[in-house]
């Protein structure tokens, strides 16, 4: 008798779980509520998109085509429930690459806001296939409404997105902030390659430090200093200019690499008289301290920056600022290939930007 009455209790919690599983979900898709919570761009109405439809044409087609990507993209919403599904279909086949994983090329990432403010991550689990899957559980007995933020994938783009709640829950997006962002202009580095999954790029992880927007022009190999680029990135009004580039213009001589970062510099303050400019180094190659040519790559790229700043700090410019290899302090273990970061070689990126930012965008230092 006591085992008819345990396996028949055993039956009802089973059939208790299904049925909470089993609820209907209601689906939030692309709305203008959606839209207007997406954050990280420096246009409105451009979709999941890093440049306007007005840059086609204009800019190479690998920057254009990269642009398609959703790095540094992310959404805001607040909800009550425990689960938390998303759906999106990728707009290329290619979900991931020999040194970086499905979950950073492809994927999205969650976090969730706890009492003191702090962004804490969320696992899901995920199906990837022409529509890719995501579904977070979390702890919310007391069915409070908690706010989130979803980072989009790093090397892909997306279309069809919706998030799903069961039926019974309250779910709204919250407007993206209005603050000023923070604006990289980089190569596959500052992208995000390569980082195991969206939320570990560096400047993710930066935005979540400093608390601030982030915009990511980023664009994989292609990160040049183009006159037609810098014209976009100077159409955006941010807190700081980071152009972190260096490791694009490994190809171009001395006079192309200088001329590049001043023309850049010299673009920006013209229209921004103030407004901070960070010089960002190379942050080197693993490899370089066992081959010479490719340290060679690096050493000449950084000592043309450097004298390229002191020639903008001569001619009067100011406000523009450093961050040195040394500050970046990336070693052997922190590259996946020798080039790209691992997760903590991100994180030391993150580290370093975060102390030079916020001596720049806290203290007001003025050089």
């Amino acid at each position: 008798m006591k085992t008819t009455r345990t396996s028949f209790a055993v039956l009802i919690c089973i059939l208790l779980v299904n049925a909470s599983w089993a609820q209907e979900i209601k689906w939030f898709g692309e709305s203008p509520a959606m839209m207007a919570a997406v954050e990280g761009r420096g246009w409105d109405d451009i979709g999941f998109n890093r440049l306007p439809a007005s840059s086609e044409g204009i800019v190479r087609d690998p920057v254009w085509t990269l642009s398609r990507q959703t790095a540094g993209l992310s959404l805001h919403f607040t909800t009550d429930s425990p689960e938390i599904q998303v759906s999106y279909t990728p707009t290329s086949s290619r979900l991931e690459m020999p040194h970086m994983p499905a979950t950073g090329v492809s994927g999205v990432d969650l976090y969730v806001k706890d009492a003191s403010g702090k962004l804490l991550w969320v696992r899901g689990n995920y199906q990837f296939a022409e529509k890719i899957t995501y579904k977070f559980q979390l702890d919310n007995d007391a069915g409070s409404s908690k706010e989130f933020q979803l980072f989009l994938p790093l090397y892909n783009g997306l279309s069809e997105l919706q998030i799903g709640i069961p039926d019974d829950k309250a779910f709204a997006f919250i407007p993206k902030r209005t603050e000023k962002p923070i604006l990289v202009y980089g190569t596959s580095i500052a992208q995000g390659a390569c980082a195991s999954r969206a939320g570990m790029a560096w400047a993710n992880i930066l935005s979540r430090e400093m608390n601030l927007p982030m915009i990511n022009l980023a664009f994989s190999g292609n990160g040049r200093m183009e006159e037609e680029v810098i014209e976009y990135v100077s159409q955006i009004d941010p807190a700081v200019f980071v152009l972190d580039c260096l490791p694009n213009l490994g190809s171009f001589s001395e006079s192309e690499v200088k001329n590049k970062l001043i023309y850049a510099v010299n673009t920006l303050r013209s229209k921004y008289p103030t407004t901070p400019i960070l010089l960002t180094e190379h942050a080197g190659y693993s490899d370089g301290l066992v081959y010479e040519p490719r340290a060679e790559i690096y050493e000449n790229l950084n000592n043309w920056l450097q004298q390229s700043f002191l020639e903008l700090r001569k001619g009067g410019i100011t406000n523009v600022f450093m961050l040195t290899k040394d500050e970046l302090d990336l070693g052997t273990d922190d590259f996946v290939d020798g080039t790209h970061p691992t997760d903590l070689g991100m994180a030391k990126y993150a580290s370093a930007y975060a102390k030079k930012l916020k001596e720049i965008v806290e203290n007001g230092n003025q050089y």
